[in-house]
């Protein structure tokens, strides 16, 4: 055991080590931690100054008694390189022991030897793995989750666009074209499925305005027909015979616009508000496809003599999708002399053809029979308008003397 106050030997000091010449007091392993003061024949490293194991040391000035050094190695093995399970290894760094930055050949000078153990390996790298695991799974189903619903098919019965009018818009009297105002719809690629309008129309005489609705399509439905009446007015496509039918299919982004025209003299009115709402077309959904529509009717109508602004006038309403590829109609008239007569026909959107005027011969039975397909025929010009609406026949008498008899009449388009 080392004495707490130094050994009564000259030459050995507090700590254990000698200060006597080597040969007068040599080290024992009675003294742990004893040794040579400073650096020792091989084997023995300078905590001061650390140097790779097995390196040789230069001795040390001597130490005066009662100086304890502290080293941070054992003596127990002095001058030697072997440590209990390792091998020897003169001259080389402690075995499995590694290198740490500033200290050169793998010693510390701190107490106890040894430098801390190094931090468990692959730690660091395994966390930044997971993380970088878990980054990649949640970016996996955000990506997953956008494309389903970027896929997924839009509901029919879920509106998916609406717009209304920005204000009020004033329909010239007696103008040629009207006014126009547009509502732009931001659908995707989306076709129209279903379709509703809402307008609310004010005029002294709504019979005079015909309204017209083109899709960004190109196509066109006459929503206000020269109607009796204004007011707040709801079209809708669940209707089969709304003239919105002929839109039905075509592109929802776009601009709709609504024309308005009064090409009567005398009143002039307001389009207070409108709106317009669009529904996808159903994934299944057939392409809508054109079909023959026709209608008759026996009027049987007083032609009122001397008048070319009433006359006796009959409205036949189509229903249906597509536009006028062919058109016929046919007409029997009553009169006595048919130079008195002039007969025009009307189209949904407004467009008037003149299918006798004045021509002498044709009574007093008077039958036309006309078809679009024929060479120079008056129908010709109405190839291309909406099929869908109300179709006008008017009789004029306008000369004094005979009265006449509007029999019956019949439209057939795309028959």
């Amino acid at each position: 055991m080392t004495d707490p106050n130094g050994p009564s030997h000259p030459g050995w000091n507090q700590g254990g080590w000698s200060t006597a010449p080597r040969g007068e007091a040599p080290e024992t392993a009675q003294w742990p931690g004893a040794g040579p003061q400073g650096p020792p024949e091989p084997g023995w490293s300078n905590p001061h100054q650390p140097q790779p194991y097995g390196g040789p040391q230069p001795y040390g000035a001597p130490q005066p008694y009662g100086a304890p050094q502290q080293y941070a190695e054992t003596a127990q093995y002095p001058g030697a390189a072997q440590y209990p399970g390792a091998p020897q290894y003169p001259g080389q760094q402690y075995p499995g022991a590694q290198q740490f930055a500033g200290q050169p050949g793998g010693w510390n000078p701190a107490p106890g030897g040894y430098g801390p153990p190094p931090a468990s390996p692959g730690r660091g790298r395994r966390t930044g793995i997971i993380v970088t695991a878990v980054v990649a799974s949640v970016a996996i189903v955000a990506a997953v989750v956008v494309v389903v619903l970027l896929n997924r098919a839009p509901d029919p019965n879920t509106p998916l666009a609406q717009g209304t009018s920005a204000g009020p818009l004033v329909i010239p009297d007696d103008t040629a074209g009207g006014a126009t105002s547009t509502i732009t719809l931001d659908g995707g690629d989306a076709r129209v499925g279903r379709l509703e309008v809402v307008l609310d129309l004010q005029h002294a005489y709504p019979a005079e305005v015909t309204g017209v609705l083109t899709s960004p399509a190109g196509r066109q439905a006459v929503v206000f027909p020269r109607a009796p009446t204004g007011g707040r007015l709801t079209l809708s496509t669940t209707d089969p015979a709304s003239p919105l039918v002929n839109l039905l299919g075509g592109p929802v982004a776009g601009d709709w616009a609504l024309t308005l025209s009064d090409e009567v003299t005398a009143d002039s009115g307001t389009l207070t508000s409108w709106g317009v709402t669009a529904y996808p077309a159903a994934p299944d959904a057939p392409a809508p496809a054109a079909a023959p529509a026709t209608a008759s009717a026996t009027p049987g109508l007083a032609i009122p003599d001397d008048d070319d602004y009433v006359g006796a006038t009959d409205v036949l309403g189509l229903s249906g999708y597509g536009t006028v590829d062919r058109i016929a109609v046919d007409v029997a008239v009553s009169h006595a002399i048919s130079s008195d007569l002039r007969i025009e026909l009307r189209s949904p959107l407004g467009r008037t053809v003149v299918l006798s005027e004045y021509e002498a011969g044709l009574g007093p039975a008077i039958a036309l029979t006309l078809d679009s397909a024929t060479p120079g025929s008056p129908l010709a010009p109405l190839v291309g308008e909406p099929l869908a609406g109300p179709w006008e026949l008017r009789v004029y008498d306008g000369v004094i003397v005979d009265e006449g008899t509007f029999d019956r009449w019949g439209v057939t388009v795309n028959g």
